[in-house]
Parts: structure tokens; C-alpha cells; sequence
């Protein structure tokens, strides 16, 4: 504590010489003049600390003993502060590091996303952003039930959203809005009819009364559940639905030219290193004014992150630009049946509703430059589809007691 003290109120080191050096800590003493830190030197030198109000007294003393005293240093917090105050790099430093401890935690730098399972954290985030919520948003800005209002309306599978600071860190908790189960409709009239021509192969029906069974073949547009129901006494009305899967057979005919453009190298690759922060992009180096067509652009990023994994928006950017030119190429037949039997495969798979592609065959024919490839599918795909029908009720005519049936009209 007393070296503290000491230090606070600053204090000289001093050098006293002579053949009693001695004596003048006996005078001193009767003077009850405070000194601390006496060390010899040798038999004729010490040196002591005493406070710079007490030096002219000690100065008094050494010259009354007939010794020389020498000012060896001032020490404590003063002389300290003098010596930063010659120092400006350190002050800009201290400076700096003061704000960063007071300022930097008033803004937001980090986002931190929890609550959410099926919306992803950048959905959010740059919603957030497009609403002026990002990165350096001074925090006691923050309107959470604002940035409510106007999230819930530009996101509707979220439910909830509040925005809270802590220090640098934002946390954006969410509750995502609950999937209500979809109501099937069932009321009014329908049939099911089948949308292709095919091999009936398994059926399950869900409402209605069906048609046709496994192993019937059906055309396209042919009905197979209807949603006349017969209950032996009478007859009602369904909204007919099944799930009915069919093998059926699809022909499709591709084309692609036998010459096309491919793509060689012409130049050295040109590279451009940008540095990303926020929404701001800063070139370190490189050439970024190409504008030619004839260029194929890479993009590599690479975000900067903290050792804890808090994400920095910071990014650094590189860019290669690689120059080419186009020449004439020839199609190989292969080449040009694979890429065409590819292409046949994914259309058809999209325009199923359900299914698979179990078996395949094609020719391929080159003529006049072009490829074309005649080809022939075999499916196994779900071909039902419900379309609603009309009825007139006075057509609905059967009581059920005298074992006529009435007949129900309807447009399907």
C-alpha cells in the first residue's frame, strides 16, 4: 500500500557521496523528514527515496556533512504520465482502445439466429437487413416490436421474432409458425379419371367407387373410380380419390446439332481480390474492368470468422477471369445419344406425378447436321386425377324399394 502511495505522489532517488553520508540520516530522523529505500553503495555512498518537497531539506543536510548529493531520478505516476504525453502513438492507442471498450459494445456486429428449423438463418438475416437491422446498427436503435410487425409481414411461416443486444452480439429469436394439416376436399361430385393410357398394376382408392381393377388396360381420359356410389338400396354422391399406378409407355423425339461452339482458352487468367465489409467492397488488387463477353467469371469468398466462430462480415473476394474463344467441335454419336436420353429421362420424370422410368430403348439418326433420338419408356407412374362432375338432382331417382335403379346424370 505504502509503495502505491509513494508511487501516486511521485518521489526523487537520490545519491549521497562523502565521509559521514551517515549522519544525515540522523539528521533527518530529528527532522522527521520521511526517507525509505537506503541502499550503500560503498562505505562513503548510499542512495535513499525521499518526496520532492523534502529534497531542499536533504540538500541542506548532505551540504552541512560536507557531502556532494546527486538527483539520481524522479519516479512515480507524474513523471510516468510526462513520459507518455511525449509518446503520441501511444496516446492515439489509448485512446483507441478506450472507444473500443465504450463505444464498440453500443453496435451491432454480430447476429446470432436460434428458434428456427425450416426458415434459414440468411433468409432472416437479410430480411433483417433489407429493413435496415445489420451490421454497425447503433443498438439502442432497436424498435423489437417494429422489427416484429414488418418481419411477420415480409415472412408468414414465422410466428414470432424479437431482436435483443447483448454487448456487440444480436440475438434474433424466433418461433416459426406452425404447419396447419391440409384439409382434403370432399365435398360435391367427382370422378377419378386416368390421365394416361396404361397397364392398371395396383389401386387404392380413398372415396368413390371403383371402376376398373389391376390388370385392366384403360385409355387416357377413361374413368376409373367413379363417385356414384352403389350402396345396393340407393345410390350418393362422392368426391372420388385414389392413388392408381399404371406401366405405361411414352414416346418422346430429342434433337441437338451435330456441330456446336466449345469453349478453348485464349489468354492468361486475370485475377481480382476484393475485401467485403458489410456491404461495402474495397479492391486490394487486381484488374476488375474487363468487359468483354468472351469471359468466364470464378467467384471464390472466403469469410472471416473469430476463434469463438462468431461470423465477421467481413469477406475476402477473389475473382478469375479466364478469357476464351469459340471453335467448331463435332459431336460424338455416343456423346450425342447419352446427352439426349439424359435429357428425355428428365423431362419425363417431371412431367410425372409420381414414378418411376423402369425400362428404355432408342434410335439414333444424324441427318442434316442434326442427331435425333426416337425413343420408347416404359413407366411405372401414378396416372389418377380427380376432376369434379355435374348432376341434376331430379335425375336422382331411386327410392330403393322397388329394385329399380334411378340414373344419376353426369359430365365428367
Amino acid at each position: 500500500m505504502n509503495k502505491l502511495f509513494w508511487y501516486l505522489r511521485g518521489f526523487w532517488i537520490v545519491e549521497i557521496t562523502g565521509a559521514t553520508p551517515g549522519w544525515i540520516l540522523n539528521r533527518l530522523t530529528r527532522k522527521r523528514i520521511p526517507f525509505w529505500g537506503v541502499t550503500w553503495l560503498d562505505d562513503f555512498t548510499l542512495r535513499l527515496s525521499v518526496f520532492p518537497r523534502d529534497l531542499p531539506a536533504v540538500r541542506q543536510a548532505a551540504d552541512a556533512a560536507m557531502c556532494d548529493m546527486r538527483d539520481a531520478s524522479m519516479m512515480g505516476a507524474k513523471q510516468a504520465l510526462r513520459g507518455v504525453f511525449h509518446r503520441p502513438v501511444l496516446i492515439v492507442m489509448l485512446v483507441l482502445a478506450v472507444l473500443t471498450v465504450v463505444v464498440t459494445p453500443q453496435f451491432l456486429l454480430f447476429y446470432e439466429v436460434s428458434g428456427n428449423e425450416t426458415v434459414p438463418d440468411e433468409l432472416i438475416l437479410r430480411t433483417l437487413e433489407d429493413l435496415g437491422v445489420g451490421f454497425g446498427m447503433y443498438g439502442p436503435k432497436i424498435r423489437p416490436k417494429w422489427i416484429k410487425d414488418h418481419v411477420l409481414n415480409r415472412l408468414p411461416q414465422l410466428q414470432w421474432i424479437t431482436v435483443t443486444q447483448n454487448g456487440c452480439m444480436a440475438r434474433v429469436v424466433v418461433r416459426e409458425r406452425p404447419e396447419t394439416p391440409q384439409t382434403l376436399e370432399r365435398r360435391g361430385f367427382a370422378n377419378v379419371i386416368a390421365t394416361r393410357t396404361g397397364l392398371i398394376t395396383e389401386q387404392s382408392i380413398l372415396a368413390g367407387q371403383a371402376v376398373k381393377k389391376p390388370g385392366d388396360l384403360v385409355l387416357a381420359g377413361e374413368m376409373l373410380v367413379s363417385g356414384l356410389v352403389d350402396l345396393e338400396q340407393r345410390y350418393t354422391l362422392e368426391y372420388a380419390q385414389a392413388e392408381i399406378f399404371a406401366r405405361t409407355w411414352r414416346t418422346k423425339v430429342a434433337a441437338t446439332p451435330e456441330i456446336y461452339g466449345e469453349k478453348v482458352q485464349s489468354g492468361e487468367p486475370e485475377t481480382c481480390v476484393w475485401l467485403e465489409f458489410g456491404k461495402r467492397r474495397i479492391k486490394i488488387f487486381g484488374n476488375s474492368g474487363i468487359l468483354t463477353a468472351d469471359c468466364d467469371k470464378m467467384s471464390n469468398r472466403k469469410n472471416l470468422s473469430l476463434p469463438g466462430g462468431l461470423q465477421l462480415p467481413v469477406a475476402v473476394l477473389t475473382e478469375t477471369y479466364v478469357p476464351y474463344t469459340l471453335r467448331d467441335a463435332s459431336l460424338e454419336e455416343q456423346a450425342a445419344e447419352d446427352r439426349l436420353m439424359d435429357y428425355v429421362e428428365r423431362t419425363t420424370l417431371a412431367d410425372m406425378q409420381a414414378g418411376e422410368i423402369r425400362g428404355r430403348s432408342g434410335s439414333l439418326e444424324l441427318g442434316n447436321g442434326v442427331y435425333r433420338l426416337k425413343s420408347v419408356l416404359e413407366c411405372h407412374e401414378m396416372i389418377a386425377e380427380t376432376v369434379e362432375a355435374k348432376w341434376n338432382e331430379e335425375d336422382f331417382n331411386d327410392d330403393g324399394t322397388h329394385g329399380q335403379r334411378g340414373t344419376v346424370g353426369a359430365d365428367h
